[in-house]
């Protein structure tokens, strides 16, 4: 069993996660462990940290994407199946439900001009039954948003308050928006290194401070 994690791995926690569970041993959870970080102070520099991640657990998740199919051991398995739902079928899920959202929008505003246009992406004009059922389904994902940032302030202590929740609810349309465009980028860069035989290894030192 090959030891450490990848040379040039851009997320090399989760490449070695990877290799632990391949070799059957478990990983540990301290539950009472603390870590800060320090952000970025620029968002151009915050953009391509997450980039490098990003891209980093794509690389990971196609890489081990062959052990669904051999005699790997059953929770590298699960692991490869929960990272392929979340960066690849979610975030489809997401762009698309964008796109359909957008074209949408466009095109009613295009019919203020123009009442002949018909809406590109709809279940009929008048069945208002699906709209409220999409229009549920919007504002139960919100809920769910808000409710795992409350669990997770909640494991902090003071950080559970009423202006997290409002400060979650303001992220949810504007910093979370962020990451689909990181996401996309991030599997263009991967498709192109595959297809020109470029270094996808790449390592950009994040910068923290302007000074």
């Amino acid at each position: 069993m090959e030891c450490g994690w990848s040379d040039g791995a851009l997320t090399e926690d989760t490449d070695i996660s990877f290799k632990i569970m391949q070799s059957g041993k478990l990983i540990a959870l301290a539950y009472n462990s603390e870590a800060f970080q320090q952000e970025p102070e620029r968002l151009h520099d915050y953009y391509f940290q997450r980039l490098r991640w990003a891209k980093g657990n794509y690389q990971v998740v196609i890489h081990n994407f062959k052990h669904l199919f051999n005699r790997s051991n059953w929770r590298v398995k699960l692991e490869v199946m929960y990272y392929s739902a979340t960066f690849f079928w979610f975030d489809a899920a997401i762009v698309l439900s964008n796109i359909i959202f957008l074209s949408n929008i466009a095109f009613l505003i295009a019919r203020a001009f123009n009442p002949a246009l018909s809406i590109p992406f709809t279940f009929g004009e008048n069945n208002t039954a699906i709209m409220q059922v999409l229009l549920i389904n919007w504002l139960l994902m919100i809920i769910l948003y808000l409710l795992q940032i409350s669990i997770a302030m909640s494991t902090q202590f003071g950080q559970a308050t009423t202006n997290q929740i409002w400060i979650a609810l303001a992220s949810y349309f504007t910093y979370s928006q962020l990451f689909i465009i990181v996401s996309l980028h991030a599997v263009i860069s991967v498709g192109l290194d595959a297809l020109f035989h470029r270094d996808g290894s790449v390592w950009v030192k994040t910068k923290r401070f302007n000074n």
